[in-house]
């Protein structure tokens, strides 16, 4: 099992940092990072969040967040407004300038993923989907303390 554990976390760890690092490649025409992009892409799922859900979500502190989003606004990705329900919160929206770089990005991720899975069958990606969601699964229900 040791050389299992040492094969699967240099997998995990050289596959997510070539990724990260070819996506910075494809997003340069953007200026945009791949912690940039995480953060937009969850307002892209659930726009109007506030500071504090986006650092939750994204499990990093909220003075990192709003470091991002001083620089995606300083961009013209995003914009703070207030929040109706609390004076002291502000909640971030995407602009319209993002709406339409959005479709970019989507284009560079389908690039990566396309240089990611060449050579590999439609079928063996969608088993490894399967497979990398139930892990996911496993790790989130240990995390949140109902597993064994």
């Amino acid at each position: 099992m040791h050389d299992l554990d040492r094969k699967l976390g240099t997998l995990f760890s050289d596959i997510a940092r070539f990724r990260r690092i070819l996506f910075d490649q494809l997003a340069t025409e953007y200026d945009l990072t791949h912690v940039q992009v995480f953060l937009l892409n969850h307002l892209h799922k659930d726009d109007g969040l506030t500071q504090t859900d986006l650092a939750s979500r994204m499990d990093i502190g909220t003075v990192t967040i709003s470091g991002l989003v001083d620089r995606l606004e300083a961009k013209g990705y995003v914009e703070r407004r207030p929040d109706d329900k609390d004076r002291r919160a502000k909640r971030v929206w995407l602009t319209p300038k993002m709406q339409e770089v959005w479709k970019k990005i989507g284009e560079s991720m389908r690039q990566m993923n396309e240089v990611t899975f060449e050579d590999v069958d439609e079928s063996d990606i969608e088993h490894l989907i399967t497979t990398l969601r139930k892990a996911r699964q496993n790790l989130q229900v240990r995390l949140n303390g109902t597993g064994a």
